[in-house]
């Protein structure tokens, strides 16, 4: 029986799950409107840090758009410091520089994948999610601002009696 309960945990497949806040203008999605995976990188798309998260953009909106409305979004990110990422289309493993011309096609986003011939298993899944074109920030790490004060803190102690 014991044996049994193993295999059967064994065998279960785990599911992750994706959680962000959303914001509200972001809820609703027009006929026109797609979501854009974007994540934060240094230097190379394998040095990825921060949280990736999913952006609203309209067929057609040019790169420049997106950039003003992702800098409101980055409340904490000064503009002189915006002005410093630099934007990039990763797919499959290559990334594609892109200037303020480039716009927003929901083709470039979404992978040409042959569902019609038969439907994706979990080994075509795995690499149709894992293959899915974002738009990469490239800048460089800042470190949270810490105190000058920061070291003189001392730490606190509990002692159990």
């Amino acid at each position: 029986h014991k044996n049994n309960h193993i295999q059967t945990c064994m065998t279960q497949q785990s599911t992750c799950y994706r959680v962000e806040e959303i914001p509200l203008e972001e809820t609703s999605l027009g006929p026109e409107d797609f979501l854009v995976p974007v994540a934060h990188f240094h230097q190379t798309i394998f040095q990825c840090f921060n949280h990736p998260f999913l952006f609203k953009v309209t067929e057609g909106e040019s790169l420049q758009s997106v950039r003003v409305r992702l800098m409101e979004r980055f409340k904490d990110v000064s503009e002189k410091e915006f002005e410093k990422y630099k934007f990039s289309l990763v797919s499959h493993g290559r990334m594609t520089a892109i200037g303020d011309e480039f716009t927003f096609n929901s083709s470039d986003f979404i992978n040409n994948v042959d569902t019609d011939s038969k439907p994706l298993n979990e080994a075509h899944l795995d690499v149709f999610l894992h293959s899915r074109p974002w738009l990469g920030l490239e800048h460089a790490i800042k470190p949270p601002k810490r105190s000058r004060y920061n070291y003189v803190e001392k730490p606190v102690k509990i002692h159990n009696q």
